[in-house]
């Protein structure tokens, strides 16, 4: 007999599908920046022909790497890390002891101030615990980190307890 998916989790998994295609339209289609007053009566910019050198980029627009903006939003995940415990974790456990930990996957996008634009759930399915998956979509509020200068799509591993 196969294994059905839970409500919540396909909703999860359905969020996670549109955050994703969001993100990746967004990414790759115009931007929708306003012009810059200092720009907005210049003319197109002129591809540079061979021996040019390019423009260099502005200092802000500089990005943290992608690995130490993983680190910062784990550390961001973790200081919520005692009221998830009390607020989903504990009362799941209490009613129904096994599977004891549960394992996740989020998906965050961060803009270049720090703060988040998107956020995905994936959950283990071995260690799946549909309750508690829930309560921490609807417990766990946006995260901020230190700006990291440009938009950044981060994996982060989460873990309960």
């Amino acid at each position: 007999m196969a294994k059905q998916l839970s409500t919540p989790t396909a909703i999860l998994l359905g969020s996670a599908m549109l955050a994703a295609a969001v993100y990746l339209g967004l990414r790759h289609g115009p931007a929708a920046v306003a012009p810059d007053a200092r720009t907005a009566g210049a003319a197109p910019p002129v591809e540079a022909g061979p021996g040019a050198s390019a423009a260099p980029a502005p200092k802000s627009a500089k990005a943290v790497p992608r690995d130490e903006v993983a680190r910062q939003a784990a550390l961001a995940l973790d200081a919520h890390r005692p009221t998830l415990m009390d607020r989903c974790y504990k009362p799941a456990i209490a009613a129904k002891p096994e599977p004891r930990a549960v394992k996740y996957l989020f998906n965050i996008t961060f803009d270049a101030g720090g703060r988040q634009i998107a956020r995905g759930l994936i959950e283990d399915q071995e260690t799946a615990r549909p309750e508690v998956t829930a309560c921490l979509v609807a417990a766990l509020p946006p995260i901020a980190i230190p700006a990291p200068g440009a938009n950044v799509r981060v994996d982060v591993p989460f873990s309960l307890p």
